[in-house]
């Protein structure tokens, strides 16, 4: 199953509300702890066989420092950029440094699903889709990371980061997010499960059309119409 699915995600710097014991009758309940609005970017990667490949960290920053890039998970890659977010050339090293090498190992068709930003395309990106047999398929409404992986990860990333928020005062630090980034992803459990299922769960594998239809057309009832040895799908509206 050569089958990958690629997605942009941010990690803040704020753990999110928790639950307290307080007296009865009290009408605000506060937590005094230190956060930011900033978030690091993250790109994460997944194959329909349950593999998660290494992740890709962005942080906004003019430079890069040795301190932040130690104590991650085994084959992070690490850029920045002005505004913390994936631009063109960040994509692009992504795809070099983390797509490729996996995907040289495959052999036959290759398939690659992910959203369709414009930052992610580009005449680079497609000669090497070319190169390679990759199929390129740009949607919002395919993406199992979405439907089954961010979810848990963010959960246990507010964790570790409010623990981390207990010990420590102040904001987190750039060099502290490759080593709770390690803790969030390591404490996922059933993870390769979590992956596959995603993929399931949005009709990709095992291949199932009416999910896909239902995903991309949630208006249009599809139904299979076997006549003369043939299967053709017949649209009808809800």
């Amino acid at each position: 199953m050569n089958i990958v699915n690629y997605d942009e995600t941010n990690l803040t710097d704020d753990p999110g509300k928790q639950n307290v014991l307080c007296c009865r009758g009290s009408k605000s309940v506060e937590n005094i702890i230190d956060s930011s609005k900033s978030s690091t970017s993250v790109m994460m990667t997944i194959t329909a066989a349950g593999q998660l490949l290494p992740p890709y960290v962005i942080y906004k920053s003019v430079h890069l420092y040795p301190a932040w890039i130690e104590g991650g998970p085994d084959g992070t890659m690490y850029n920045r950029t002005k505004s913390g977010w994936f631009d063109g050339p960040a994509f692009e090293d992504w795809f070099d440094r983390i797509l490729l090498p996996y995907f040289r190992n495959l052999p036959g068709k290759k398939i690659l699903i992910g959203d369709n930003l414009a930052s992610h395309t580009s005449m680079h990106v497609l000669e090497c889709c070319q190169n390679y047999n990759i199929q390129f398929n740009s949607t919002h409404l395919l993406q199992p990371l979405d439907v089954a992986y961010f979810a848990p990860m963010k959960k246990q990333w507010r964790k570790i980061l409010l623990e981390w928020k207990m010990r420590n005062r102040g904001c987190i630090v750039k060099s502290e997010c490759p080593k709770l980034l390690k803790k969030a992803i390591d404490s996922i459990e059933n993870s390769e499960n979590n992956i596959k299922s995603g993929f399931k769960a949005c009709g990709i594998v095992p291949l199932n059309a009416n999910v896909v239809l239902n995903r991309i057309l949630p208006d249009i009832d599809p139904i299979m119409d076997i006549s003369e040895g043939e299967v053709h799908w017949v649209q009808t509206l809800k």
